[in-house]
């Protein structure tokens, strides 16, 4: 498997690591994709050092979005929503996950025989029921009807394990994103005791369900990650990808969080936009400098890189990533590893800290031994 895949990988398995990975979840740049590198993921990845190629979203059929065609033509996330009633649910027909595996394995095997990691995204229970619904009417009934937003969740949840056990334990990816926009630029979109009681108890067992597989499970979610994190870390997810900046801090995140959860993302695709290669540089090196601080940190885009963004400003942004050498930092003098083979795992998952009635301490969320993951 590649070098930087390899790192991705020991990352996500509770290792820490000198030089960050670069991983983009949610990669957009169609044009440049097709003018540059012919159309080849591959050989995009091969350039630009990508640690990870997407195997594809699992459809477990959880969408009620209300399309709005006069703003954009498939709808707003938060513009509408057709679920209201608690039947929907229940006559809503579930998709065919069988077939759904046929192709997604296809894609894995031949990502693994070039060597690079993979991963399939989720919909997250929260994410899926606030677009179903639309912003106001998720709002009114989480005050007025908690018990259909409780049911919500829980189907929604009930839908993701049995994907779990038909797609995922089939297909093995390397990890597996959960899409769970739960965040505004300021904190949460709800309060976040109300997220935990609404999601956690929901989410638990189909986390749990990856961790035995030995699938990192990790999330994403736009806006402010502080209220976030601490749930994500008692639900034993390994790492967060998001960290917007212009809505959170690195060097808070990673004081507070860096210990107990890998932090992803952070590049901003505005400034990627405007900025100079040169200015491009600078803003990449100053993020890995920050977000590397612990060790425990994957470069990327906060969010989707479109094709607005200059291809030289986009590949120096890749090349500078792959190129960093921290100075004057060490964290542990780690040797590099021995390539494994493919399909050889990489190791087992750190494990999740026993919660008390009241919750878990923060600091013992996700700890590794000293040294990295056994």
């Amino acid at each position: 498997m590649r070098e930087e895949s390899e790192r991705l990988l020991r990352l996500l398995r509770g290792s820490r690591e000198d030089r960050a990975p670069l991983w983009e979840p949610w990669f957009q740049m169609h044009v440049m994709l097709r003018d540059h590198y012919g159309g080849s993921q591959l050989r995009m990845a091969d350039h630009l050092r990508h640690a990870a190629l997407p195997l594809g979203r699992v459809d477990t059929g959880v969408g009620f979005y209300k399309p709005v065609r006069r703003i954009e033509k498939t709808g707003v996330w938060y513009g509408g929503g057709l679920l209201r009633r608690p039947k929907q649910l229940r006559d809503r027909p579930e998709p065919d996950y069988g077939a759904q595996a046929g192709a997604l394995l296809a894609r894995r095997t031949e990502l693994q025989r070039a060597g690079i990691a993979c991963w399939m995204v989720l919909p997250w229970c929260f994410h899926a029921v606030a677009t179903g619904m639309g912003w106001e009417s998720f709002a009114l009934a989480c005050y007025d009807r908690p018990e259909f937003i409780h049911e919500a969740m829980q189907w929604a949840e009930a839908r993701n394990r049995r994907a779990i056990e038909q797609i995922v334990a089939k297909v093995k990816p390397d990890f597996l994103l959960y899409d769970g926009d739960c965040a505004h630029k300021t904190g949460a979109m709800i309060n976040p005791d109300m997220l935990r009681r609404f999601c956690l108890a929901a989410t638990e067992p189909g986390i749990q369900m990856l961790r035995d597989m030995g699938v990192p499970p990790v999330f994403h979610s736009d806006g402010r990650l502080t209220d976030v994190i601490p749930l994500l870390c008692e639900l034993g997810f390994a790492a967060v990808h998001g960290c917007e900046k212009q809505a959170n801090d690195l060097q808070r995140l990673v004081e507070t969080f860096g210990d107990q959860i890998v932090l992803c993302g952070n590049m901003d695709v505005v400034f990627l936009k405007d900025a100079t290669p040169r200015q491009v540089r600078r803003e990449t090196l100053e993020m890995l400098h920050t977000g590397g601080g612990k060790g425990k940190f994957v470069a990327g885009c906060n969010t989707s890189p479109l094709d607005y963004i200059p291809y030289e400003n986009y590949q120096t942004f890749c090349l500078t990533v792959a190129e960093y050498t921290p100075k004057g930092r060490a964290l542990g003098g780690r040797r590099k590893p021995r390539s494994r083979s493919r399909g050889e795992a990489v190791g087992p998952l750190p494990p999740v800290a026993q919660r008390s009635p009241q919750g878990v301490t923060i600091k013992s969320c996700g700890r590794e031994e000293e040294g990295g993951a056994a």
